[in-house]
C-alpha cells in the first residue's frame, strides 16, 4: 500500500491546482497518481515525468507539444488529456501531464486474469483499440508504444487508449537514452522502430497486430532472455499466424495477426482505420457477437481521490513489481462536466464556493447613453465573429511542401509561413531525395496546423544501400549465415568451376563489394567443380610431343606408357585411353607411346646341332624357321640363316639348313 510517507509527491498541489492523492502505478519513465483538480473539483489522472526527463528544458518543450497535440484528440475511445504543467518546488522540478482518470484496469490485468480470450472476446477489445488509432492517425498523430498496458479496461464496458503523444515526446530525448530508457516495449515494437527507430501509422498497426495475438494466445509472439533476443526476433522473423498456437482459430483471424505484422511496412494495412475495417468484415463473415468488456470484481475497486483526500483510507493497491505507466484505477469522464449547487460541499483545502450578489436595480439611461451602449455591442459582435473566425479557421495555415529544399531554406520557408522548426530531425532513406536534402516535415506537407507550431523536418539519409559482403571460397552454409545479415533476396545457382573445389562459392551476381538496395535479388554462385568437356581425337602415329601438347590444351593431364610395336615407328602414338567422348577436366588421359619393334639376337646353333633342337631354340626366341634339307630323313643342321647372333626383329624367319 502507497503512503504520503512514501511518496513525497502525495498529499502535494501540483502548479496550487492538482491535489495529489495516492500513487496508481510507477514504471521507469514515469508515475501516475490520482489526484483531484481543485480548480474544476474534478478527479483526474497525473503523470508525472521521470526526474532524468523533468530536469531537460528541450524535453519539457517537447512534452508540452506532444500534450498539445494530444489533447485535440476528441474521441471515446481514447484517454483524454486535460492540461500539462511544470511545478517546480522544494520537492523537485516536475514535469507533467494530467488526463481523464478511468475507472476500472488495464488490459494486461485482464490477460493475467483470463490468459487468453476467444476469438469473439478479442475481436470486441481490438475494435475500439483501432477505433482510437484511426482517429489518431486521421490527425496525423502516431501512438508509437501499442501495448496491453496502455489500453484502459473502463468498469462502465469502455476501452480506451492511452499515452497518445508521449512515446514521440520521449524518442528524441538524449536523457532517456543516457538513462538507458526505451520507448515502447519491445515485445511490440515494429522492425523498422527497432532496425532504423522510424515509424509511421504502419508501425501500430504492427503493435496492434501483435496485441491481437497476444489475446488470442495468451502469450507474445516472441520471447526471450533479453530484450534484444526478441528485438531480434521481431527484425529477423515473422509472427507466426495464432491457431499455429491454438488450435480453432478461425483462418480469416489468422490471416489478420499476418498480415498487420508483415516485417515490410508495405506489407500491412495502411493505417488503423483500414485495418479496423478489416477487421469489422472478419466479424461480420465470421457471425461473431460482440461480448461486453468483463467486469473487476467490486472488492478490486480502490476509493475515488476524494474519498481518500476527505479520510477514507488514502492508499490505493501498488503492483508488486515495476510497471510500464499501468493506469490500475482510471476513469472515464465522470467528472467531466459537473453542476455544482449552492449545497455542494466544497473538495479538500478549498474555499466555500461564493454566491453571486443580487443585482441592483437601475434607472432608465438617457437615449445618448442608449446609443453608445448599442454601438459598444455592434463592435462587440463584430469583434466575436472575427475572434470566432480566428479560432475556427484564422489561426489554421497550411504546412509548405518543401521536400527536396536544405534544412536552412526549408527552415526559412517554414518560419516565413509561421511555423517554428524542432530542433529535432528524422532521417528516412529516399531514393528520390538526395542526401541532407529535406524529403518530408511532420506534421506532413498541406496539414492544416496552427501557426506557431513546431514543425519537424525530416531529412533524407539519401539511398539505402548495403555492400555484399565477400564470400569466396567459403561453404554454401557459411556463405549463407554472413549473408543473412543484410535484407536481399537471395537465390542459388550451381556453376563448374575450373579452381574452386565442389560445394564452394565462386561469387555472387552482383559481385562482392557491390551497394545493392533493400530485398534486391542477389544470386549466390556455387561451385561444382571442373566441368566435363571434349577428349581430344589423337591418331595412331602421332609424334608424342604433338599428342602431349594437343591433350593439355584440351584441358587434361597425360600419362605416357610405352610398348613395342611392329608397324609403329619409335617416339609416335600407339593409341589414348580414353580416345574419344567426354571427361572431367584435368582427369588423365593414358598416352601409349611405340618403343618400336622388338629385338632378338639369333640364338647360338652351330653346325651338327640336332633338327629338334634347333626348332625349339629359335621358337623360345620368337622367331618362326624355315627348314631347307638336303637329303630325305634330315636330323641335323648344316647352317642357318641369319646366322647366330645376328640381331633381329621378334617374328622374324630364320632358314635351317639340314642334312
Amino acid at each position: 500500500m502507497q503512503t504520503a510517507t512514501e511518496d513525497p509527491l502525495v498529499g502535494r498541489v501540483l502548479e496550487g491546482r492538482y491535489r495529489i492523492a495516492y500513487r496508481i502505478a510507477r514504471g521507469g519513465m514515469s508515475t501516475v497518481y490520482a489526484a483531484v483538480d481543485q480548480r474544476l473539483e474534478r478527479e483526474v489522472a497525473v503523470k508525472v515525468m521521470s526526474s532524468a526527463l523533468s530536469a531537460d528544458p528541450a524535453f519539457s518543450d517537447r512534452f508540452a507539444r506532444e500534450a498539445r497535440a494530444a489533447a485535440r484528440l476528441s474521441h471515446v475511445n481514447v484517454v483524454s488529456v486535460y492540461d500539462q504543467g511544470v511545478d517546480s518546488g522544494p520537492g523537485g522540478h516536475h514535469v507533467f501531464l494530467v488526463m481523464e482518470l478511468v475507472e476500472g484496469r488495464t488490459l494486461r490485468d485482464l490477460i493475467r486474469e483470463k490468459g487468453r480470450l476467444s476469438p469473439a472476446e478479442a475481436i470486441s477489445i481490438m475494435e475500439p483499440v483501432l477505433s482510437a488509432l484511426s482517429a489518431a492517425h486521421r490527425a496525423g498523430i502516431v501512438h508509437r508504444d501499442v501495448k496491453p498496458e496502455n489500453i484502459l479496461l473502463s468498469d462502465d464496458g469502455l476501452v480506451k487508449v492511452a499515452d497518445f503523444g508521449l512515446a514521440r515526446a520521449i524518442e528524441s530525448d538524449a536523457a532517456a537514452t543516457r538513462t538507458g530508457l526505451m520507448m515502447g516495449t519491445v515485445a511490440y515494437c515494429a522492425p523498422e522502430q527497432i532496425a532504423r527507430g522510424q515509424s509511421d501509422p504502419r508501425s501500430d498497426v504492427y503493435s496492434a497486430g501483435v496485441v491481437l495475438y497476444e489475446l488470442l494466445t495468451g502469450h507474445q509472439p516472441f520471447e526471450g532472455a533479453s530484450a534484444m533476443t526478441v528485438a531480434y526476433q521481431h527484425v529477423h522473423s515473422r509472427v507466426p499466424a495464432p491457431s499455429s498456437k491454438v488450435a480453432g482459430i478461425p483462418t480469416q483471424i489468422d490471416e489478420l495477426v499476418v498480415s498487420a505484422t508483415d516485417s515490410e511496412p508495405g506489407g500491412r494495412p495502411l493505417d488503423a482505420g483500414v485495418f479496423l475495417a478489416l477487421v469489422s468484415d472478419a466479424r461480420t463473415d465470421l457471425g461473431l457477437p460482440i461480448v461486453p468488456v468483463p467486469a473487476r470484481p467490486r472488492g478490486a475497486r480502490p476509493p475515488g481521490p476524494r474519498a481518500a483526500l476527505r479520510g477514507a483510507p488514502a492508499t490505493a493497491p501498488v503492483p508488486a513489481a515495476m510497471t510500464t505507466d499501468v493506469l490500475g484505477r482510471q476513469a472515464g469522464g465522470r467528472y467531466d462536466t459537473s453542476v455544482v449547487g449552492g449545497s455542494h460541499p466544497s473538495a479538500p483545502g478549498m474555499p466555500p464556493t461564493a454566491l453571486a450578489a443580487p443585482a441592483k436595480s437601475r434607472k432608465p439611461r438617457r437615449r445618448r447613453r442608449a446609443l453608445i451602449v448599442i454601438l459598444i455591442l455592434l463592435l462587440l459582435g463584430v469583434a466575436a465573429g472575427y475572434g470566432g473566425w480566428w479560432v475556427a479557421a484564422g489561426r489554421y495555415s497550411q504546412v509548405p511542401s518543401v521536400a527536396g529544399e536544405s534544412p536552412t531554406a526549408a527552415t526559412q520557408d517554414l518560419r516565413t509561413a509561421g511555423y517554428k522548426v524542432d530542433a529535432a530531425t528524422t532521417t528516412r532513406f529516399s531514393e528520390t531525395v538526395a542526401k541532407g536534402q529535406v524529403l518530408a516535415t511532420d506534421p506532413s506537407a498541406g496539414s492544416r496546423v496552427v501557426r506557431g507550431q513546431n514543425v519537424e523536418l525530416v531529412i533524407s539519409g539519401g539511398k539505402e544501400r548495403f555492400t555484399l559482403p565477400s564470400v569466396a571460397g567459403k561453404t554454401e552454409t557459411d556463405a549463407r549465415t554472413a549473408m543473412a545479415l543484410i535484407p536481399i533476396a537471395l537465390t542459388r545457382t550451381l556453376a563448374a568451376n575450373d579452381t574452386v573445389p565442389k560445394g564452394r562459392v565462386i561469387g555472387t551476381n552482383p559481385a562482392f563489394g557491390t551497394l545493392v538496395k533493400r530485398n534486391q535479388p542477389v544470386v549466390l554462385i556455387v561451385s561444382t567443380g571442373p566441368p566435363i568437356v571434349p577428349v581430344p581425337t589423337v591418331a595412331a602415329g602421332t609424334p608424342w610431343p604433338a599428342a602431349h601438347q594437343a591433350i593439355v590444351k584440351a584441358g587434361f593431364k597425360t600419362k605416357r606408357v610405352e610398348a613395342f610395336n611392329s608397324t609403329i615407328d619409335k617416339g609416335l602414338v600407339i593409341s589414348t585411353s580414353p580416345s574419344s567422348g567426354t571427361a572431367v577436366k584435368f582427369s588423365v588421359i593414358t598416352v601409349t607411346v611405340s618403343k618400336g619393334p622388338q629385338m632378338v639376337n639369333v640364338p647360338d646353333i652351330s653346325a651338327g646341332t640336332p633338327l629338334d633342337t634347333a626348332k625349339r631354340r629359335l621358337t623360345e626366341a620368337g622367331l618362326n624357321y624355315d627348314v631347307k634339307s638336303f637329303s630325305g630323313g634330315a636330323s641335323a643342321v648344316l647352317a642357318i640363316s641369319p646366322g647366330s647372333g645376328v640381331s633381329v626383329r621378334v617374328g622374324s624367319t630364320v632358314t635351317i639348313y639340314a642334312i
